[in-house]
């Protein structure tokens, strides 16, 4: 670091900043020439003193001076109403108050474009035209000089595509414009062209600047006629140049500006660009203001919703979502909002990256357009302030793939139940939260007209052994094989067992130390009698001891089957549960509230079998022995309900 910047910084007051922004630097600077060790020093200097911060930051923030010696602008880091985002441009740094990042102009560029520090050092000199030293690499140069000659041939394009659509040449994209309502303004911002009806406008113009017949077959710009000469692959079309995250051109889309097909066509697959790797606006999305990112299907959709101050929208350059693309995506947001057509193909292709995102750990909604209209159409029809409304009501995932299972199984506005009630409980067995699971199980037994408890009874099924219904016989002549294999291991035991006998006994396998917590600890009378209590009594000496774990329980579970179950698989599957039931609570709470709650069973079920031999007694003194049996079990009962009240 050097003695001027160590100055201006020095001159910070606040003290916060000074310390963060000189580790900030010093790590840095570590950092570039390690992995950059090619670059010198006063390269780097140059390209600092050559790209003005204020000037660079007044690209992405609207700064207003607010002091004799500093700028003030929101920050682009964070959220925030009031300006705390601070640019020095005597000291040419810059500070958030509100979120507390700071730096230079390479810090600045490296945060706003989330690159790496070499990508924002090359940003930044290719902004103030200094070369950057290259690798002592011969095939690396001569790659980087392909690349670069690519990137020269797709700007020179784009830039001849946007003057031939400000030309009269252009008239028939401007009046397409004109009627899907894209402005002047929007048509700019997007560098939106036209290419002419003719077969070689754009090979003459290229030709013409010195490109050869290799470089240009190679841009993807052109294709080989039957004769061999090369013809524009793009012609009669509005044109869409797609950039790279890093605002170069790096392919085109073309639309026809009538009824004709194809209706779009794209630039093929080069050295610089893979249609899988990109998202269309993402160059303009990333500087959103907003949380989340909406990805929508074509290009005008996109444009459209910018123009209507939706300015996080991004398109797909394709239906296929790929994980190349989430990727990316994660990279500036956790949060996306899907918008594909409401036609079949766009409900498929939501589905399809709904899984993609969702596996990449992303929060995904889908926004659901009415009256399967595109975003672009809906926009022009209602307006941007009631498409915002439709972002807002966007569906969680789980709404939406249910949504879609109802819609696959209604014809002519009837549901059949039977096969909604097979996809919707098929979805819901693979949703992994059991309070979730339990919540739309719920909403799903209304619309069935049936109980919450046989939904959630038909889901654990599923859950137990998935695509059972979907393989027809021979599975199930598999489960029955299965089924008479456990029966000649072990006879049916119909004993009784609770959810909170498991829940207690996989707790205390799970977290040793809390038996030694507890105040009142479990006996084998707290267990149901049979099959679980007698597990109970074999585990006691280790549980006493602290030596009980998950694995020593199933091995006591042995091959006991208990109500057509292996005991083993239904203490696993409520080990694997435990830590999520719990959620953060402290695991001898859970415990004591587990205990009394199978304490409750136990009395409950006692004073089920009293009163049905009260019912069916005729001997009068036996009768009166069994109401004072009742009345003592009935107000036991009430005192652990009281006593349960305080616990939770």
């Amino acid at each position: 670091m050097d003695v001027c910047a160590l100055q201006r910084i020095i001159r910070i007051n606040n003290p916060t900043a000074r310390h963060l922004i000189i580790n900030s630097l010093a790590y840095l600077r570590k950092k570039v020439f390690a992995i950059c060790p090619l670059i010198p020093e006063n390269i780097v200097e140059e390209i600092k003193n050559r790209n003005e911060l204020v000037s660079v930051v007044e690209q992405y923030v609207t700064l207003d001076r607010k002091s004799s010696s500093n700028y003030f602008g929101l920050c682009p880091f964070h959220q925030e109403d009031t300006p705390s985002f601070s640019v020095s441009p005597s000291k040419q740094i810059f500070y958030c108050f509100g979120c507390h990042k700071g730096g230079n102009v390479i810090t600045f560029v490296k945060e706003i474009e989330h690159v790496s520090y070499p990508q924002a050092l090359q940003i930044l000199a290719d902004r103030a035209g200094i070369e950057l030293p290259e690798p002592d690499d011969e095939a690396w140069k001569q790659k980087s000089e392909r690349n670069k000659k690519l990137h020269e041939i797709l700007l020179e394009a784009a830039r001849w595509y946007y003057h031939q659509l400000a030309d009269q040449t252009g008239l028939p994209a401007q009046n397409y414009l004109r009627r899907r309502e894209i402005t002047a303004a929007t048509a700019k911002k997007f560098g939106l062209g036209y290419a002419p009806d003719n077969w070689d406008g754009l090979l003459i113009h290229l030709q013409k600047k010195g490109y050869s017949q290799d470089e240009l077959l190679m841009s993807g710009l052109f294709k080989k006629a039957q004769r061999g000469n090369l013809i524009d692959l793009f012609r009669g079309r509005l044109i869409f140049p797609i950039f790279d995250v890093l605002g170069r051109v790096v392919a085109f889309g073309g639309r026809v500006l009538d009824d004709s097909l194809p209706k779009y066509i794209n630039s093929p697959e080069t050295p610089i660009y893979t249609k899988g790797r990109h998202l269309y606006a993402l160059n303009l999305a990333k500087s959103s203001r907003s949380s989340n990112l909406v990805i929508v299907e074509g290009y005008l959709d996109a444009i459209a919703m910018h123009q209507a101050g939706v300015d996080q929208a991004v398109a797909a350059l394709g239906t296929a979502l790929t994980d190349q693309q989430a990727v990316l995506l994660r990279k500036y947001t956790e949060d996306v909002i899907i918008g594909f057509d409401a036609d079949s193909a766009g409900q498929q292709a939501a589905l399809r990256g709904l899984d993609i995102l969702a596996g990449k750990g992303m929060n995904v909604s889908v926004l659901i357009v009415p009256d399967g209209k595109d975003p672009d159409e809906y926009i022009r029809k209602n307006g941007p302030e009631r498409f915002k409304a439709l972002l807002e009501k966007a569906l969680p995932l789980l709404d939406f793939r249910l949504r879609c299972a109802k819609m696959a199984n209604e014809m002519e506005g009837k549901l059949d139940i039977i096969g909604y009630q097979d996809q919707a409980c098929d979805i819901l067995a693979e949703q992994e939260n059991v309070i979730v699971r339990e919540l739309y199980a719920d909403k799903l037994a209304e619309t069935l007209h049936t109980s919450k408890e046989s939904v959630i009874k038909e889901i654990e099924r599923r859950i137990a052994a998935p695509g059972s219904d979907k393989k027809g016989d021979q599975l199930r002549q598999q489960l029955k094989r299965k089924q008479q294999e456990l029966t000649r291991r072990q006879e049916q035991n119909n004993d009784q067992i609770t959810r909170e006998e498991i829940y207690l006994l996989v707790l205390l396998a799970s977290y040793p130390e809390c038996w030694q917590q507890m105040n009142e600890k479990p006996t084998p009378a707290d267990f149901s009698s049979g099959t679980i209590r007698q597990l109970f009594i074999e585990a006691l000496p280790l549980i006493s001891e602290g030596k009980l774990d998950s694995s020593r329980l199933l091995d006591l579970a042995g091959d006991i089957v208990i109500r057509g179950r292996e005991l083993k698989e239904i203490l696993a599957k409520g080990s694997m549960q435990i830590d999520e039931l719990l959620n953060n609570q402290p695991a001898a709470i859970a415990a004591r509230q587990w205990l009394m709650r199978s304490r409750m069973n136990q009395i409950k079920l006692l004073k089920q079998k009293l009163e049905q031999e009260l019912t069916n007694c005729e001997e009068q003194s036996k009768v009166h022995e069994l109401r004072q049996k009742l009345l003592r079990i009935s107000q036991e009962y009430a005192e652990l309900r009281e006593k349960f009240s305080s616990i939770i």
